[in-house]
Formats: C-alpha cells, structure tokens, sequence
C-alpha cells in the first residue's frame, strides 16, 4: 500500500495572485500572501476554523521583553490529521526608540504564526519556494487563476431558468459582463424572453 505524502501539498501550493503583495521585512523585498485567504484554503481542505482546525493551549511569554524586547507566542496548531507545536516571537515596541508599544502583538503574532505552519504543510508553498520572483510563473499564475468566460450554454441555461421579470433582470446582469452578452443568439433569446413576461 502506497501512500501519496504530497496530496495535500500539490493541493495547496499554487497561489492566486489576486491575493498577494510586495513588502518589505527587515530590508528585505518579499511576496507576503493575504491571511483570510490563507484560512479560506486552509477551510476548504480543513473545515471550520476553531472547530476542526487552528491553535490550542495558547500562551504568551513576556520573559524576553525587558532584555531583548520580544514577546514570544506558543501554541499547538492542530488539524483533521494531527498536531504540532509552534512558537513566534515579535518585538513589543514599534519603534526605535522604545516608546510606541505595538498593541497588534497578539494578532500579529497568531497570523505569523499561521503562516508559518500552513507553509510547512504546503500552502503558497510557490511563494515561500521563490517561485514567485520569477515574473513568467507569476504570469502563469494569473491565467490560472484568472476568471472563467461564461459559456454560450451558461447563459442561455440562466436565461431559460428566468421565472419573472426581476430573475431574468438578474440573469442578464450577470450575462451581460461577460463577452458571450454580444452574442446574438444570446440577445434573441434576452429579448423573447423580457418579451414573454411583458406580455402576460
């Protein structure tokens, strides 16, 4: 019996463009990828976050904030498949000088540490390979990910299915961004349609 490790890796390891940036951390120029897309994949293979996954036992430690102004975050994160320790830390102060306490510590260093443990798991595990600095894979990306044209079929399906003036109003709305709206055959039937329901 074989089993495939990578599953849930060559699930979970593209990335959708739409949901990433360039930041700067420490000098240093990277592709940071949003968390509440993060936590919908993590859903979707999961399900409810708190419920089936996410951290436990959670604990903040203080000890290192007088000598190297950091707090430290432990937690367990957990999964369907089992659990792992994880620890982060950040700095307390957000500046230099020591003065202007960071008081998003707590969230921040949750979100740190969520990212951190998904990538491990394979999430954006493009980004966090550098697949991501290479411009003709991020632009492979964006035709991957990139919205799917409504097919002829779609739109008549969604035109047939009107049952009144305000559901075929709504079908057309949705039609009518798409470049099947210039069909003509599309517009007949629109038109027969509005004409149907006008007439009764």
């Amino acid at each position: 019996m074989t089993t495939d490790n990578l599953k849930l890796w060559n699930a979970v390891e593209r990335t959708d463009p739409k949901y990433t940036k360039k930041a700067k951390i420490g000098g240093m120029s990277i592709t940071a990828v949003a968390p509440q897309y993060q936590i919908k994949n993590a859903t979707e293979q999961f399900g409810s976050y708190g419920v089936t996954w996410g951290f436990k036992n959670v604990e903040f430690d203080f000890s290192l904030v007088e000598s190297l102004k950091l707090i430290v975050f432990k937690g367990t994160f957990f999964c369907p498949d089992g659990e792992c320790m994880i620890s982060n830390s950040c700095k307390v102060f957000m500046d230099r000088d020591c003065k202007m306490v960071d008081a998003d510590f707590a969230k921040k260093l949750e979100t740190d540490a969520l990212t951190k443990v998904l990538s491990k798991m394979g999430f954006n595990a493009d980004i966090f390979m550098g697949r991501y600095d290479d411009t003709k894979y991020v632009n492979e990306m964006k035709r991957e990910f990139a919205p799917k044209e409504m097919s002829k079929a779609e739109a008549i399906k969604l035109l047939t299915e009107a049952t009144d003036e305000t559901t075929l109003r709504l079908a057309w709305k949705q039609i009518s961004t798409e470049s099947i709206a210039k069909d003509g055959d599309i517009k007949g039937l629109a038109k027969a349609r509005s004409e149907e329901f006008t007439t009764k």
